[in-house]
């Protein structure tokens, strides 16, 4: 792991990492087959080894931090891409389990600070009530470029995913 890397996880590590919602989704369709990963729009670009380094990554948390924003966002994206109701089923179970989960620690932001974040017109609303969340309490942890690039330009700490794959 490289300094960078090391250095973000170890400030971050008691106060825990808000995953995007693309790569929540990775996290979630792995836990029930990774090779349900790459088989919806927004995995198509990962794989069973990156779900794997995800998890690697995310056991350094005392936290994984989830938004309102973020589950409604991936529990609509399943809806649309899942194809076979049993493993929607289970899609939604692992879901739920990933929220009752001890580590799991849920955030909010308010539509109103999400709508006047400044993020909020070139990423949309979950991203911007995910930069809200992050900044000064939670470590990003993001492989969206759009995302990542406003976070280190208002100040959060951001954590690509890119640099995980590539260390």
């Amino acid at each position: 792991m490289n300094s960078n890397i090391a250095e973000l996880v170890t400030r971050y590590r008691g106060r825990g990492a808000v995953v995007d919602t693309n790569l929540f989704l990775v996290l979630l369709l792995g836990n029930v087959d990774p090779r349900l990963i790459g088989n919806t729009a927004r995995t198509d670009g990962y794989s069973a080894a990156d779900y794997d380094l995800l998890r690697e990554v995310l056991e350094q948390f005392a936290r994984i931090v989830i938004l309102p924003q973020i589950l409604t966002e991936a529990g609509n994206l399943l809806k649309r891409n899942c194809r076979y109701p049993n493993t929607l089923l289970d899609l939604h179970d692992e879901l739920a389990r990933i929220i009752h989960f001890a580590q799991t620690k849920e955030s909010s932001v308010s539509a109103k600070r999400a709508t006047l974040h400044p993020a909020y017109h070139a990423l949309g609303y979950a991203d911007a009530a995910i930069l809200a969340a992050a900044n000064g309490r939670y470590l990003l942890l993001t492989a969206d470029g759009p995302l990542q690039n406003m976070a280190w330009s208002s100040g959060v700490d951001v954590l690509p995913f890119d640099w995980l794959k590539h260390s």
